[in-house]
């Protein structure tokens, strides 16, 4: 009888551990499958987990003796683990619901009739799982503290305070990634000092920091407390305005421009005008703005328009087709997005070309104010000052990239574009008086110039306008094989060449337009 009985509970308890041990291993394995294929921070995969965890010690402890089980201390692997993930309150809400268990146990499967020789361990042990719960989780806190004042120190600018190049970038990327996932505004200012060069000239480099330090200061009183204020550079400074259209960043900006005009920064009375003021580019982040790298390029179109054509004000950023809208219809806008295709092409390999091109447009556009030119004839010269280098489509990178001077076989390579980007624009239906201006736009007005050697008044007047702006942009922007100008030194290059290169009437035109800025 006793033989039977024995063999039975052996059969009974084996059972039980072959059943128990099935549980865990397959336990174990779902925990490994929802670790590895967890989403972050999906608090329905945390608590799966937690709950699984729990099961397989409880399955472990049960399996080994329950009250009398040696371990009971597993549930110090959870402990641990959550606290230094997830920090000291999930450590003491693990350790809580541990000491629960274990107690639960001790109440439960004890024999009444004895003492419990394991309830004084099992106290120890609680106690055990509290401490580790609250040391661990305080030096989580400490390390976490420490990690962000670092992650903070270097995402600051060590002269101003305010976040550095690096986190500009960062932080626009992350922003304008929200901005697009969420359909909402963001918009971007980059503001830069007028004359800042002048006043480190005369002041030295230390007051010039004091500067920096006290224009700071006035632009955070007047900006909102969620926006990003970063220095890029220099006396560069980019301001972030989350969920901002175009029309509230345009109030913001001449709200900070104005308040810097009407502080009073120590030695501005040696400045030209006798005041510090900035300049301010503005450009809105939307569906047309391929990433956050075009909305910067953008800001900075604008701020060279409002630094170098005006200064002391705020520009927003149209792009050209904007600006084309304006006094066009809609099958030429479509046309001129054909011919983009190939200016992006010569972008790929030309930097310069492309911004040149805007920059050519924007002086050509104040010429065209400055002479009252009909409207038909400004949407021609705009239309010739954006496509005049369509051309360059079939120039090698070789040549303009390059850094050595120009043989005389790639000059002659590189004085075809105005034919070639003649021949481009004659296939596309309305630009046709396009055509002569950017073929022209080369020529001299002594005759010395390509393709046709034109000579007067024999080129066209649109294209004598678009020869002078297109020169005055290449003398004053880096060029590889030749040497940058200012401003002043490339007025005197016009005034020198005017009657030969250029028309003279024009080109004091041009002189007395820009000076007028």
């Amino acid at each position: 009888y006793y033989s039977d009985k024995f063999k039975f509970e052996y059969a009974g308890n084996s059972l039980y551990a072959i059943g128990t041990t099935l549980i865990i291993i397959c336990a174990v394995m779902f925990l490994i499958i929802i670790i590895f294929n967890k989403k972050e921070n999906n608090k329905f995969y945390q608590r799966l987990e937690m709950v699984i965890f729990f099961a397989v010690f409880i399955a472990v402890i049960a399996i080994s003796g329950m009250h009398e089980s040696y371990f009971k201390y597993l549930f110090l692997f959870i402990i641990i683990s959550y606290t230094i993930e997830y920090g000291m309150a999930t450590g003491l809400v693990i350790a809580a619901l541990s000491s629960a268990v274990i107690f639960a146990i001790d109440v439960i499967f004890i024999d009444k009739s004895i003492v419990n020789k394991y309830f004084e361990n099992d106290l120890a042990l609680i106690a055990m799982f509290f401490l580790s719960a609250w040391t661990l989780g305080y030096y989580v806190k400490l390390e976490k503290i420490h990690i962000m004042n670092l992650t903070e120190y270097a995402n600051l600018d060590g002269l101003t305070g305010v976040y550095n190049h690096r986190y500009f970038y960062e932080c626009l990327g992350r922003l304008s990634e929200e901005s697009t996932n969420n359909n909402t505004p963001l918009s971007l200012l980059i503001m830069d000092i007028d004359y800042f060069k002048k006043y480190n000239d005369i002041f030295g480099h230390k007051k010039g920091d004091e500067l920096l330090v006290a224009l700071i200061g006035t632009i955070k009183t007047h900006i909102r407390k969620e926006d990003v204020l970063c220095r890029y550079g220099g006396d560069e400074f980019c301001l972030i305005l989350t969920d901002t259209d175009k029309k509230q960043a345009n109030d913001i900006a001449d709200r900070l421009r104005e308040s810097v005009a009407n502080t009073y920064f120590d030695g501005q009375e040696y400045m030209p005008d006798g005041n510090l003021t900035i300049s301010i580019g503005l450009a809105a982040f939307s569906s047309q703005t391929d990433n956050y790298y075009n909305l910067i390029e953008n800001a900075d179109i604008a701020l060279y328009k409002a630094k170098f054509l005006r200064r002391n004000k705020v520009e927003v950023f149209n792009s050209i087709f904007e600006q084309f809208k304006e006094f066009d219809n809609g099958d030429l806008i479509e046309s001129l997005k054909s011919l983009k295709t190939l200016l992006v092409v010569i972008n790929s390999r030309d930097k310069y070309t492309y911004k040149h091109a805007e920059r050519v447009f924007n002086y050509c556009n104040l010429m065209a104010v400055h002479l009252s030119l009909p409207i038909k004839e400004k949407k021609v010269l705009l239309y010739s000052a954006y496509l005049h280098d369509l051309g360059k489509i079939n120039i090698s990178k070789e040549i303009l990239v390059g850094d050595n001077q120009l043989k005389q076989e790639q000059w002659d390579e590189l004085r075809r574009h105005p034919k070639d980007s003649a021949d481009i624009i004659a296939q596309v239906k309305g630009f046709e008086d396009v055509v002569p201006i950017v073929l022209q736009h080369h020529e001299k007005y002594d005759g010395s110039g390509y393709p046709e050697g034109l000579a007067g008044e024999n080129i066209a007047y649109l294209a004598r306008i678009l020869t002078i702006i297109d020169s005055f942009d290449a003398m004053t922007n880096q060029r590889t094989y030749q040497k940058i100008k200012t401003f002043n030194e490339a007025y005197e290059e016009i005034e020198r060449c005017r009657g030969t290169h250029f028309d003279p009437d024009l080109a004091d035109e041009f002189i007395k337009v820009m000076k007028s800025l």
